[in-house]
């Protein structure tokens, strides 16, 4: 969801949008305000209001409806040595914290310009989305879009931004996390082997690494992410055409 302050008042230093219960800072643009919110797979059908307001005064508001997605349910089967990287639950917190930290900065600039590109060469494997059983479990939601190929396939950043994150964690194997501003971030996990550093700044189709299968795989592909306030989201809409801020 993209909320867009396009008329506002005069003299404004700081605007928040409400959603849900939670307050998003906004972002100035030009003569208007933008926010870029995240609503992740499960996220319940149904009609939210959305307030935008200032320190003193509420200055808009509207109605987000939420329809239903249409995921597929799938059954997948997962080798033994992923499956062994469930038993560290330490690892996996770790893990959980470091992300977390990453996903909850917030900076006031928009630093991607324009649509998306897509960031490696092969075919979709898992759709986002896709409700997935792993090895016979529940069923929950895959949280990026997996493209295959084989290993050392070479994987570029999909917008401008800054590395906030390149090294190897728990489950995502080897991960570069590119902050784009406005708390908007895409990951490329599962690599190989990692081409950025952490504070790097980086330009759309710049590389950032190698397509593997490190990490909760079942073979060589790019899990790759669009993360929106901490909320996964789908990275082919960024792709089908501009975020217009």
């Amino acid at each position: 969801m993209v909320i867009r302050l396009l008329s506002p008042p005069p003299g404004l230093n700081n605007l928040t949008a409400y959603f849900k219960g939670a307050g998003y800072p906004m972002v100035k643009e030009g003569d208007h305000w933008f926010r870029v919110v995240g609503l992740d797979p499960q996220f319940a059908v149904g009609e939210y209001p959305v307030e935008v307001s200032s320190d003193v005064a509420a200055i808009a508001g509207g109605v987000l409806t939420v329809s239903e997605g249409g995921y597929e349910f799938v059954s997948i089967e997962l080798p033994p040595s992923s499956i062994a990287l469930t038993e560290d639950q330490e690892a996996a917190a770790r893990e959980r914290a470091a992300l977390e930290r990453v996903y909850s900065g917030f900076s006031g600039v928009q630093l991607w310009s324009g649509p998306w590109i897509v960031p490696t060469q092969g075919e979709v494997s898992n759709a986002f989305g896709l409700q997935r059983s792993i090895n016979g479990g529940p069923y929950s939601p895959h949280t990026g879009l997996d493209i295959a190929n084989v290993t050392g396939t070479p994987v570029v950043a999909a917008a401008s931004g800054r590395v906030a994150l390149a090294e190897r964690l728990h489950y995502y194997g080897n991960v570069v996390v590119i902050d784009h501003g406005a708390g908007v971030f895409s990951s490329y996990n599962h690599l190989d082997s990692i081409a950025a550093t952490a504070g790097q700044a980086i330009t759309v189709g710049d590389l950032v690494g190698y397509m593997g299968e490190t990490g909760f795989v079942s073979g060589p592909h790019l899990h790759w992410e669009a993360v929106i306030a901490g909320v996964r989201t789908d990275p082919g809409l960024w792709v089908e055409g501009d975020v217009d801020p």
